[in-house]
């Protein structure tokens, strides 16, 4: 694979961060960046935060730079509930 033309990153969860070749690639991989980031502290019982709003990033200072020529794009955090129930 050559280098990723696109990436993705978390304000409300530092560190966490994926790439991809496309747009659809990068929100993929950043759905399971996500996913694997938050993982542990559920293993661990500890509360996940609700995200800030877009409007609220938006306003957010200390993410001026962070924001410079970026696009916003809401990614779910989907989490594996086990086997389905059939």
């Amino acid at each position: 694979m050559g280098e990723a033309g696109f990436g993705v990153s978390f304000p409300d969860f530092p560190g966490c961060v994926s790439i991809g070749d496309t747009v659809d690639d990068a929100v993929r991989h950043g759905s399971e960046a996500l996913a694997f980031h938050v993982e542990g502290p559920l293993e661990d019982g500890e509360a996940i935060p609700s995200p800030n709003s877009i409007h609220a990033i938006k306003a957010d200072l200390d993410l001026t730079d962070w924001r410079r020529e970026a696009d916003l794009v809401l990614i779910p955090l989907l989490r594996d509930s086990g086997p389905s129930q059939r």
